[in-house]
């Protein structure tokens, strides 16, 4: 009986952590729209660096726009990492992206990327698909 009852329970705690995992994946699904990035302690407002546009789907695919520029790419999302990496034979010849996310809930995604001696963070709020004009993911 013991051993049923200690299955069960790794069972079920398999299952809640896995869980976790798809609930922050459906938080990030949509459409982000950048409220604010903070460079090295420089503020700049979202809108005066042009339309900046992150999409995200459940299938782990991601769609941005910059000012108008178009990447579509992969994405990993795992604990409080996210990782974007551009489909091959994209425009961009970039390599891959990895943020820390300092925040995501139903209307923030808040990341943090640090690249050498610059640290980055970017501030988006959701926005609904019905004000997006173009294509989406």
């Amino acid at each position: 009986m013991k051993r049923i009852s200690c299955s069960l329970i790794i069972y079920l705690l398999l299952i809640s952590i896995s869980s976790c995992g798809d609930k922050r994946k459906e938080q990030l699904t949509g459409i982000w729209h950048l409220q604010l990035m903070d460079i090295n302690g420089t503020q700049l407002q979202g809108n005066s660096i042009g339309n900046w546009l992150w999409e995200f789907n459940m299938e782990g695919g991601y769609l941005t726009d910059i000012a108008g520029a178009r990447e579509k790419g992969r994405y990993e999302l795992k604990e409080n990492q996210l990782k974007l990496q551009p489909v091959k034979g994209n425009e961009s010849s970039r390599p891959g992206q990895t943020f820390t996310i300092s925040k995501l809930d139903s209307i923030h995604l808040d990341l943090v990327s640090i690249d050498g001696k610059n640290k980055t963070s970017l501030f988006f709020s959701k926005v609904k698909a019905s004000q997006v004009v173009g294509e989406k993911d």
